[in-house]
């Protein structure tokens, strides 16, 4: 009974391990696939020097893409896709609908995931310290934002999304403690 007790359990972890694998795979290939399909649509619709785009580009990208979101120093390059849902943030990282599109005065505000299933995109982000850069890339143009401050807040603080007078800001938030998310790890960033 014991040796049946015993290859139920290993089986089980085993199943566990193999399901939470291939989450994370087909996350990472989904994500990377966006990327790519944006990318390609924005070179392939730039008219040169000017870098004005022609009126067929929103049929190239695909929908509900805001843009790509880099950070090179926990190499981060992941699809930012409008809105916070659940399925939004299980395979992209999601623009708060209430906040400023990148570039534009205000705070642009992404939400993303930090757990073992799907998204893993903000595992790393409690690394980044103040100077570092985060890019956005939308179909108009590039925005690279230093970062200014980080702190961890209890949920309730929904403030952090406001912005301040006429700057052009950045916060990218994430649960924290990792895999535990009792409280919120706010990255902030200027233009």
């Amino acid at each position: 009974m014991r040796k049946i007790v015993s290859k139920c359990l290993i089986l089980t972890g085993i199943l566990i391990l193999s399901a939470t694998t291939y989450l994370s795979y087909d996350v990472k290939k989904s994500n990377n696939e966006i990327v790519d399909k944006y990318e390609k649509a924005i070179q392939s619709s730039y008219i040169e020097e000017h870098k004005k785009t022609p009126n067929n580009i929103n049929e190239n990208i695909p929908s509900n893409i805001i843009g790509i979101l880099e950070i090179p120093k926990i190499d981060i390059k992941v699809a930012v896709q409008e809105g916070t849902d659940e399925k939004t943030l299980n395979y992209a990282v999601g623009h708060f609908k209430e906040s400023v599109m990148p570039g534009e005065i205000g705070n642009f505000a992404v939400a993303g995931h930090r757990n073992y299933t799907y998204n893993k995109f903000f595992s790393n982000l409690d690394k980044l310290e103040d100077g570092d850069k985060i890019k956005v890339i939308t179909k108009d143009d590039a925005y690279t934002y230093t970062v200014c401050s980080l702190e961890v807040v209890t949920p309730d603080k929904v403030e952090v999304l406001n912005s301040k007078d006429n700057d052009k800001t950045i916060t990218l938030i994430t649960c924290t403690p990792k895999y535990l998310g009792t409280h919120r790890l706010i990255i902030k960033g200027k233009l």
